[in-house]
């Protein structure tokens, strides 16, 4: 209690400041694309979005907040294009279960990279987002399809860019304190001097007490109380050379409510640390970088002791890119890459390693014609410990881009995808699920064709695609518990992807003009193939978030109904409304979000087949109203 009080009156000195307005363009809504919006996932290099190849989205830091997440986990669920499950509310990890997300009906088949250095654990290619508020984040990039090429194993089905903010050369602060039922608080501090951002964060949510139900076990689940505490550091003493922190600390306690009365709990605390140097110049990119994610849980049966664990996840790795203009339109980028990954499952497995390196090359071509050709090539090795089987692959890719006019741009492109069977799919040995040593990587290719058109006030990304794979590593529920992992004999998803803007009164000078529609999905039908060799949905087909917004300086608005359809494992389709808006009052805004407006029932995962050997479901906790002030000075 005395950690809540600490924060909240550090958050109310500094909101005595003068402030000025943050957040609001002076015109009102910007269109999410623009032809001159600058991505940096699709090539390694900044690159016009409009100019890739690929199918590549930006949610910038504004366009994050008004989803009303307050962490990326949940922000990723929210800004569409990307299907969502958790076991635990706000995306929390659940010891050592991660909250993840789909892309085109795809299951983990994405890299999550922050700042282009991959975060994810080797043990279970885990992510723990929920402990990066949308507070600390610049932008976020989504691309879809196989990068492997550019980024090695595990960029099946695609990768999450997370860009933090850089610092500023002015010198800027911002202030925030915000409360909501469920005991919720979410204070945040941040300060901008030349060279230098720092933020601190702390969150707070109170129990909950129905967030599942084991049906075959007759147990419902809870949460405890959960603290978060949340540092970042961006810090530039050179230039184009950036130093990058993330720290996070949260406790929270995950609860069994069995029928018969008894109570099983476990107490979970979680540490995270980040850490990058990049070196970013226009022909010269490098970076080191290292992760480390640790996590202690001690379970109680009915208040009595039972047992503590410990698991220990870090990665480091290095990074150097070149880029050689060579003069006709052909440019080339060439580099290579090294991860260390590690893992510590004491009661489990133990301590396993493994590294990745790789080289590769990018040549790019562009024609008279207004056609961009680029060709790819990787070769990856992985060395895993001795007794266990190394591999090696070869990650062709191919893209081209048509600019038919200012307005339309045409894309295709193809690409080989690989992954690695993780630590825990090779060896865990637990009473849910065993490992399996026999495993064989996956591997696959991903094929994909669309446009990309721009008017005054109209813009519009459409692709259609098909990806297929080979030896797709699953888990097999048919024969009960413990589950195990197998290759399935063949995965594929095709459909089509979208993301469509609307601004149709930019030409009025009345409140209509700040008034605009977004929509943003996936309509995909994944198949894959069981043991026994039959076929069976393994993630959702459709999903879409569509939103209308209204900016001013004064007054912001924005309205989201998010939709889940066509979902796996007899679990039911869903529509959830969000609000999140701010008005100026005084020298700073009054902000206020509603999530899941109307209470509606969101299944975020699990299994409701009748016939199921374990029946289970997990909930979001139900509407959150919230309500704060934010100051800038």
């Amino acid at each position: 209690m005395k950690k809540k009080i600490v924060v909240f009156l550090m958050a109310c000195v500094f909101s005595q400041y003068t402030l000025q307005a943050e957040g609001f363009s002076q015109d009102g809504i910007t269109p999410s694309y623009t032809s001159d919006e600058m991505v940096v996932t699709a090539t390694r290099f900044p690159v016009k979005e409009k100019e890739s190849s690929r199918f590549v989205t930006v949610v910038d830091s504004e366009e994050l907040k008004e989803t009303g997440a307050t962490n990326v986990m949940e922000a990723l669920g929210r800004i569409g294009g990307l299907g969502y499950k958790s076991l635990a509310p706000i995306g929390i990890n659940k010891q050592g279960m991660n909250s993840a997300v789909y892309v085109r009906g795809i299951e983990d088949g994405e890299l999550i990279l922050i700042n282009g250095s991959p975060v994810q654990q080797a043990s279970s290619k885990g992510y723990d987002l929920s402990c990066i508020p949308v507070e600390q984040i610049e932008r976020i990039e989504v691309l879809k399809g196989a990068a492997s090429t550019l980024y090695g194993a595990d960029a099946m089905a695609g990768v999450i860019n997370i860009v933090t903010k850089k610092p500023v050369s002015e010198k800027t602060g911002t202030a925030s304190v915000e409360f909501g039922n469920e005991e919720w608080m979410n204070h945040g501090i941040s300060l901008s001097l030349p060279g230098i951002t720092a933020g601190f964060r702390y969150q707070h949510l109170g129990e909950l007490d129905d967030v599942g139900r084991q049906f075959s076990k007759k147990y419902t689940n809870a949460l405890g109380e959960t603290d978060k505490y949340m540092v970042n550091v961006n810090a530039s003493p050179f230039e184009n050379t950036y130093i990058d922190y993330q720290y996070s600390w949260y406790e929270t306690a995950f609860i069994d409510l069995y029928d018969s009365g008894k109570v099983e709990r476990t107490d979970q605390e979680s540490s995270f640390h980040f850490l990058n140097l990049r070196y970013e110049g226009e022909r010269f990119r490098s970076k080191l970088f290292g992760m480390h994610d640790k996590r202690i849980t001690e379970d109680y049966v009915d208040n009595v002791f039972d047992e503590e664990k410990e698991r220990l996840n870090y990665n480091y790795g290095a990074e150097s890119d070149y880029r050689f203009t060579l003069g006709k339109g052909f440019e080339l980028v060439a580099g290579a890459d090294y991860v260390h990954r590690f893992a510590d499952y004491k009661n489990n497995y133990g301590e396993k390693k493994r590294d990745d390196y790789g080289i590769f090359a990018e040549f790019k071509k562009d024609f008279k014609q207004d056609v961009l050709l680029t060709l790819g090539v990787r070769e990856q090795f992985i060395d895993n410990e001795e007794g266990s089987t190394d591999y090696d692959s070869f990650l062709p890719s191919a893209g081209v881009t048509w600019k038919v006019n200012e307005n339309l741009n045409l894309f295709a492109n193809t690409g080989k995808a690989f992954k690695a069977p993780t630590f825990t799919q090779l060896y865990y040995e637990g009473r849910v699920v065993v490992g399996n040593p026999d495993l064989q990587p996956e591997s696959g290719w991903t094929y994909e064709a669309g446009f990309k058109w721009d008017c005054k006030s109209v813009s519009a990304r459409i692709a259609g695609f098909y990806m297929t794979y080979e030896d797709k590593i699953e888990i097999d529920r048919s024969q009960g518990r413990p589950y195990h992992y197998f290759n399935a004999g063949s995965y594929n998803s095709q459909g089509v992807e979208w993301k469509l803007g609307l601004y149709p009164f930019t030409d009025r000078h009345d409140f209509l003009s700040d008034i605009s529609f977004t929509s943003a999905g996936y309509w995909a039908y994944p198949v894959a193939e069981n043991t026994d060799g039959d076929e069976y949905q393994p993630g959702p087909k459709f999903q879409n978030t569509f939103a209308v917004s209204y900016a001013t300086l004064p007054f912001n608005l924005d309205l989201q109904c998010r939709i889940l359809a066509g979902r796996e494992d007899d679990l039911e389709n869903y529509a959830a409304f969000d609000m999140t808006g701010k008005v100026k009052a005084g020298k700073g805004y009054v902000t206020c979000a509603v999530e899941n407006i109307f209470d509606t029932e969101i299944q975020t995962t699990g299994n409701l087949v009748e016939d199921a050997s374990s029946r289970f479901v997990y909930y979001e906790p139900g509407r959150l109203a919230r309500l704060g002030y934010t100051i800038s000075f």
